[in-house]
């Protein structure tokens, strides 16, 4: 009998006995669908249905609208997209197909689309509507409609090259208003989201970085779910795993499930052709029929009780772009009850964290208050125990009292909320165990046998570290920071890091919009600015503040995080900043709750000082904190590091300790000079460093910033050379012109020593007047010549620009970076150049034999790189040396521009031979100025 005539009989049998069935799992298959005509195939693209009618919109190159009728199964083709449209999961809303976040262009430097484009389907025609944010814009992303408004998660800014975010927005497609609503946890583009049950669910996707060749390698095993409920993304754990991991793959919602199919990934060839339903219910994972095809970069479509799917790329990549389409009937309950289980919940459920991102964990404990007659900063003590499962590594970190937990907010002065942030390292699985001790200083002991224990509740747990999802200047893309070999380094990677920010305003947190934030006095001592009447305002980057920025009580903190802004799109990395400055130029800057009390931190303050250091992060600036200066140095136990010393600086390393980007200064001109008497000596400078290294479990960098020229400096820093606890120094030096050959001495010293010192030329004089506004001084010429490029090429670690005191926009007053914009590109183009053409940490002072004058700059990775700055009118001769048998050996010369940057030029000579007295040829154009000449050793074969 024919199978199927016997399965009608058997059906028919069922219903007239009663029962109820639902079609055998071995029948129910996706049917490719005989159609009339068919579609422009394409890939990347969307499929809506609506009214009956599937719509193929996009993909790459400019496409016709596909529709397919699903009652007369015809294929007609309607109106072309504006524009090159890809990378979309268009939403129907009352009736039209609206386009929300795109990708244009061509592979793999595709650009996002800047406007919101609908379709009507009803007049067949497109429109151009809201203009998306400039910094919101992406393609890739997932879309979804929900109470009238249209969500979007995730995308990637920047083709296939990088970009991907973790963004989430709504926008009003009836008003055009655009909110930015708080990230999603994982970062991903090349999927599509779905709402269930008022939640939206963001699973599957990857990580796009052609940038790493990594084009479709990282794709993402966890999902996020955002409760609009609760305005908040629930936790991600392990019970969010997706049985395949795959991007570019199609989602749809059939009875209360999420259903993926198809995608691509690194794992196969061909296209994806699993489908597979999430339960949120019950958690589990169950296997739907598997695609005719597999295929990516389309959508599914219902109509009917049957779900479509057209067209999309039948392999990885491009290609081949399909024509077919096909469907599936959609199941009943029992049919749904009767699928075979991919996946149940796993048995332990861990929360995720990611590798260099921090967790904060809160605990519930005592309730006290910053005033509590048992001080919680002197007489509570809780650390937490860290342990990486698999390696047995433990890191104990210190944590603190957080009042309600939300103090930068509420501005809670108490509460029974203690606090501890942890920044994993390692990928894994992680446990903690933490313990709050009680007792009299118990905060300044190490001796915990005598001490109480206050109860916590849940102080146990475990969780699992997944890989970063940041590709951008975040550290979190690169990891911790780290002095190696006199520079900076990333922790457990190859890369290293140069320096170049501000120095200045060394008073940037006296703002105003931080909590109990105030000025002592406005006076100065002769040699240093004078702050303004007020604090801090910012105001002049108030319009570099960007939705989605971090902000605080509404919408203080925004000209801060606005400035911050603008120096990381200048590209700068780091910012010198004082945390106390009582009795010193500013006196506005301190942690404390008064500048009186030195035992009592303002909890509200430092939690918003977090919120700007951690946006400092996120854009790669470097904290360069200082913690005190040199009118201060004595001001806690007379300089030594006493219990009001160790207070301060567990208060800082329990608070900020954390983050990834970080030095510690030991202080401002650190120690005795004639105008400065009342000074710390070198066992209290020792103690100090001793005492933060012993104590922060991320062994930052700790710095010394010295006096401006000998023989004050001298004197102070030839006690410390071989001192292990040191690592450096933040340089101060008054003659500019003496830079390189300062830097060269102290780095010689120190490796003479046994201890590399890592040297960064971080304040430049004279005093009075320093790194100049561009109104006065639009070159720099000095400053670029000396300070910046000869202070790399001596084998600085990097820069930073002190403003000085005697002119506006100075070191106490300064508001508005912009007065140095030239500066700030003089300073980009310099790292520019050291990251992408030399292993800077590689090269070394060149000596004599190589260049026999003192007006140029010289840096050599022996017989192989050099690196020559020539100032105007100076043309130069150098010595090259012959191969290691005395062979003549040839070298490629190029020419790079200090002042205007760009790329790698070509003078009058291409090559050098090697030999003495050298002549360089013309520069590039004729061009007479300052050049920067790069000669490598050719060894073209």
């Amino acid at each position: 009998m024919n199978k199927t005539i016997f399965y009608i009989y058997i059906c028919t049998f069922i219903i007239l006995s009663g029962c109820v069935s639902h079609m055998p799992n071995n029948t129910w298959t996706w049917e490719t669908v005989n159609a009339t005509g068919t579609p422009v195939a394409r890939h990347e693209a969307g499929l809506v249905a609506f009214d009956k009618k599937l719509y193929l919109i996009g993909g790459r190159r400019i496409n016709p609208t596909s529709i397919f009728n699903t009652e007369s199964k015809q294929w007609t083709n309607g109106s072309q997209t504006p524009i090159e449209l890809h990378h979309i999961q268009p939403v129907l809303f009352e009736n039209k197909i609206y386009i929300v976040g795109a990708l244009t262009g061509k592979w793999p430097n595709e650009k996002p689309v800047d406007k919101v484009i609908i379709y009507d389907p009803q007049t067949d025609s497109y429109e151009y509507s809201h203009e998306i944010p400039e910094h919101r814009r992406r393609g890739g992303a997932g879309v979804t409609v929900h109470n009238g408004k249209i969500y979007i998660v995730g995308g990637i800014t920047n083709g296939h090259m990088d970009g991907y975010k973790p963004w989430f927005d709504e926008y009003n497609p009836k008003t055009g208003h655009w909110k930015t609503l708080p990230d999603a946890p994982i970062a991903r583009d090349h999927f599509q989201s779905a709402i269930i049950d008022n939640k939206l669910y963001a699973f599957a996707g990857r990580k796009t970085s052609k940038s790493t060749d990594e084009d479709m390698a990282l794709t993402i095993s966890y999902g996020n779910i955002f409760n609009f409920t609760s305005g908040k993304w629930e936790q991600t754990t392990t019970r969010n795993k997706i049985p395949t991991k795959r991007a570019g793959n199609a989602v749809f919602v059939w009875n209360n499930q999420l259903i993926i199919g198809g995608g691509e990934s690194s794992t196969q060839v061909a296209a994806h052709n699993e489908v597979e339903a999430f339960n949120p219910q019950t958690k589990q994972w169950y296997n739907w029929p598997k695609l005719s095809q597999g295929r990516h970069g389309t959508g599914f479509g219902i109509i009917n009780g049957y779900v479509y799917t057209a067209s999309g790329s039948g392999k990885h990549g491009g290609e081949p772009e399909l024509y077919t389409i096909e469907r599936l009937k959609l199941p009943d309950e029992n049919t749904l009850k009767n699928l075979a289980t991919i996946r149940n919940p796993p048995s332990t459920i861990k929360p995720l964290t990611k590798q260099w991102h921090t967790l904060t964990l809160n605990f519930n404990g005592p309730t006290v208050s910053e005033n509590d007659k048992s001080n919680p900063f002197l007489h509570y003590k809780l650390l937490v125990k860290f342990t990486h499962n698999s390696s047995q590594t433990t890191i104990t970190v210190p944590g603190y009292f957080a009042a309600d937990g939300n103090a930068a907010e509420s501005s809670a002065t108490s509460g029974d909320i203690w606090q501890v942030k942890f920044n994993p390292n390692k990928l894994g699985e992680w446990s903690y165990k933490a313990t709050l001790y009680s007792g009299e200083n118990i905060a300044l002991s190490k001796d915990y046998s005598i001490a109480k224990q206050a109860k916590l509740k849940q102080p146990k747990g475990d969780f699992l570290v997944i890989p970063t999802d940041k590709d951008d200047q975040s550290f979190k893309a690169h990891g911790r920071l780290i002095a190696k070999d006199g520079f900076f380094k990333f922790q457990d990677s190859s890369e290293y890091w140069l320096k170049g920010g501000t120095n200045s305003p060394e008073n940037l947190l006296g703002y105003k919009d931080f909590d109990g934030t105030y000025r002592v006095a406005v006076q100065a001592r002769d040699g240093e600015a004078a702050p303004n009447k007020a604090l801090h305002h910012y105001s002049a980057h108030l319009k570099d503040w960007q939705t989605g920025d971090p902000q605080w009580k509404r919408e203080k903190g925004r000209s801060l995080i606005g400035s911050i802004n603008y120096l990381a799109k200048q590209g700068m990395n780091s910012a010198y900043f004082l945390t106390m400055n009582i009795l010193g130029d500013g006196k506005d800057v301190w942690p404390y709750i008064n500048h009186k009390d030195f035992t009592r931190f303002d909890i509200s303050k430092l939690s918003q000082w977090e919120i700007v250091f951690e946006h400092m992060q996120d854009k790669g600036i470097l904290l360069h904190i200082v913690v005190q200066e040199t009118e201060n140095e004595k001001m806690l136990d007379e300089g030594d590091t006493g219990p009001l010393r160790q207070l301060y600086f567990n208060e800082l390393i329990a608070r900020f300790g954390h983050h990834l980007g970080l030095v510690w200064n030991l202080g401002e001109e650190n120690g005795y000079a004639k105008w400065a008497p009342n000074a710390q000596n070198t066992e209290q400078r020792k103690a100090m460093a001793s005492y933060l290294k012993s104590n922060d479990p991320y062994n930052h960098p700790v710095l010394l910033h010295t006096h401006a020229h000998d023989p004050d400096r001298e004197n102070i820093l030839t006690p410390l050379l071989g001192f292990k606890d040191i690592d450096g120094l933040s340089l101060q030096q008054d003659k500019r012109e003496l830079v390189p050959s300062v830097i060269k001495r102290w780095r010689k010293a120190a490796k003479d020593s046994g201890h590399e010192w890592l040297i960064t030329m971080d304040e430049i004089g004279m005093w009075h007047t320093a790194a100049l506004p561009d109104s006065v001084d639009s070159e720099h010429n000095t400053l670029r010549q000396h300070a910046l490029w000869g202070s790399i090429l001596a084998g600085g670690a990097g820069v930073e620009w002190y403003f000085g005191a005697k002119y506006p926009h100075n070191d106490l007053t300064s508001e508005d970076w912009r007065q140095r914009h030239n500066l700030w590109q003089l300073t980009q183009h310099a790292k520019l150049f050291f990251t992408q053409h030399v292993p800077y940490w590689l090269m070394k002072p060149c000596g004599e034999n190589i260049l026999n004058t003192n007006n140029n700059f010289c840096s050599q990775k022996k017989d192989e790189i050099y690196v020559f700055y020539q100032t105007k009118n100076n043309n130069i001769k150098i010595n090259l040396p012959y191969s290691f048998n005395g062979a003549p050996q040839l070298y490629d010369i190029q020419w790079y521009d200090p002042i205007n940057g760009g790329l790698l030029l070509s003078g009058s000579k291409k090559q050098l031979i090697s030999g003495n007295g050298i002549t360089l040829g013309k520069a590039p154009n004729n061009k007479d100025t300052d050049w920067v000449i790069l000669i490598k050793k050719n060894v073209t074969k």
